[in-house]
């Protein structure tokens, strides 16, 4: 007789799933679900950056401490969104080649997540789509997002959405799950601002975010801190020296509901759009992260600034560059009841947002017996 040792079995590796963003408002509300898959340790989180400028993304990981796996550049101008697509579809397909994931995880409606769920598609891997929900059931409000949602939600294994507003029959899978929204529980960095994004999701304050270098913008903000006591504000950049010497702007110079953010800190910067009421920019590609990230916002047409992405600006909603036309749109934004009093069912902040989709995903790869959990807590594995 031979005594003989166990053959010990191997623990088989957790699934992939590629986390695939393509903007900083995608690589915000991808961050903490990567987080919580690392965490929870059943899925395997591969963060890709890409996008037109892949590298704004590839910062907007690691500023949330979530460095990407992998980071596609696209190799074509940014101005073109077609180039960029057709270069991006054939990188992606080289990647979900080689590394044969279990899943594609996709947030928004951008030419990254549309050409991901394609190439997806193409391969049979399940495409999970976040879908950040709208109040709109319009084509081409907002061009092209909606309808790339449309053709994204086709392709569909898995829809997760961020609210239950803009459910609609275009964009509602049969396996559709609301989990709340990810980027509300994002936190700035600097002490200062993380004290204003908590004091905003308890209801006690109201935050605006506005690009420093618009003067009509600066203008309206002196009259808006004046008749709203419960408003605080803050400036992206900070404005010219001669900017702060005229007459009209020198009391917002050291005002208490005033601060200053510098255009470089991306956490900072995407914490404070977590919990703002309304922004305002003339700039598109800051207007449209605003909008991405679902605040409310105002675009000013000051005959700058809409060349960064090579289109036609015309179908942008704007506002003419003078004070008055500034304070009106910022004012009515501010008379809609603020989406930031307190999380609610709907705006669920992380951690608890991001562990729904972990959960949600685990279900989808056969690692839980309910798509949902029925506590906050990680629920046990089938």
């Amino acid at each position: 007789m031979t005594d003989s040792q166990p053959t010990a079995t191997p623990c088989p590796s957790p699934p992939e799933v590629l986390l695939i963003a393509g903007s900083r408002p995608e690589a915000a509300r991808l961050a903490p679900i990567a987080s919580a898959m690392t965490m929870l340790g059943r899925v395997d989180p591969v963060t890709i950056a890409g996008g037109a400028e892949p590298m704004r993304v590839h910062d907007a990981f690691e500023a949330l401490g979530v460095p990407p796996c992998v980071t596609v550049l696209p190799g074509v101008s940014p101005e073109n969104p077609v180039q960029v697509g057709a270069a991006l579809a054939v990188r992606f397909d080289g990647l979900m080649t080689e590394r044969e994931p279990a899943a594609v995880l996709i947030a928004g409606g951008g030419v990254t997540a549309l050409v991901a769920a394609q190439v997806a598609f193409f391969h049979k891997i399940p495409v999970v789509h976040l879908h950040a929900g709208a109040d709109l059931d319009e084509l081409l409000a907002p061009f092209p997002e909606e309808g790339n949602r449309r053709v994204i939600a086709q392709l569909t294994s898995l829809m997760l959405h961020t609210t239950g507003k803009g459910v609609t029959t275009a964009v509602a899978g049969p396996n559709s799950i609301t989990v709340g929204d990810t980027l509300t529980g994002l936190t700035p960095a600097g002490p200062v601002l993380a004290d204003l994004a908590a004091r905003a999701r308890r209801g006690v304050t109201r935050v605006g975010m506005l690009d420093a270098s618009v003067p009509s913008v600066l203008s309206a903000a002196a009259t808006l801190l004046g008749s709203t006591p419960d408003l605080e504000l803050v400036l992206v950049g900070r404005p010219s020296t001669e900017v702060w010497q005229d007459p009209v702007l020198v009391e917002l110079d050291g005002h208490p509901r005033l601060h200053v953010l510098n255009r470089d800190r991306t956490r900072d910067l995407l914490g404070v759009i977590a919990v703002s009421s309304f922004a305002a920019s003339d700039r598109r590609g800051r207007y449209f992260e605003a909008v991405a990230c679902g605040v409310p916002s105002v675009l000013v047409d000051s005959g700058r600034g809409y060349g960064d992405q090579g289109q036609d600006p015309g179908w942008v909603p704007s506002v003419a560059p003078t004070t008055d036309a500034v304070l009106h749109a910022m004012s009515a934004l501010l008379a809609v009841p603020s989406r930031v009093r307190g999380p609610g069912p709907a705006r669920a902040p992380g951690p608890a947002a991001a562990r729904r989709v972990e959960h949600a995903v685990a279900w989808m790869l056969g690692l839980e017996c309910d798509p949902v959990p029925s506590s906050e807590d990680p629920a046990k594995a089938c």
